[in-house]
């Protein structure tokens, strides 16, 4: 686990990617014009804040992460 907080910085226009997670800096960056609303906004903020919090795990790789993060999101509408 990592002692140094997640910064979380927000870009009004940027590339195709709706956030962006460093491990190196502990910063995330969220381009606002690629989403569509507030809650879409949210939930990336969540999948980058989630990337900053799982990502020290040594036997998890990067497919098996975003795997992991789609599920954890998308789990309440599954259980309904």
């Amino acid at each position: 686990m990592t002692d140094k907080p997640l910064q979380v910085d927000f870009k009004i226009f940027g590339g195709d990617e709706r956030g962006l997670y460093y491990e190196q800096t502990h910063r995330a960056l969220i381009f606002l014009n690629n989403h569509e609303s507030l809650d879409d906004i949210y939930q990336t903020i969540q999948h980058e804040v989630i990337h900053h919090i799982i990502r020290n795990m040594e036997d998890i790789d990067e497919l098996q992460e975003e795997s992991l993060i789609f599920r954890m999101q998308w789990a309440k509408f599954s259980i309904f």
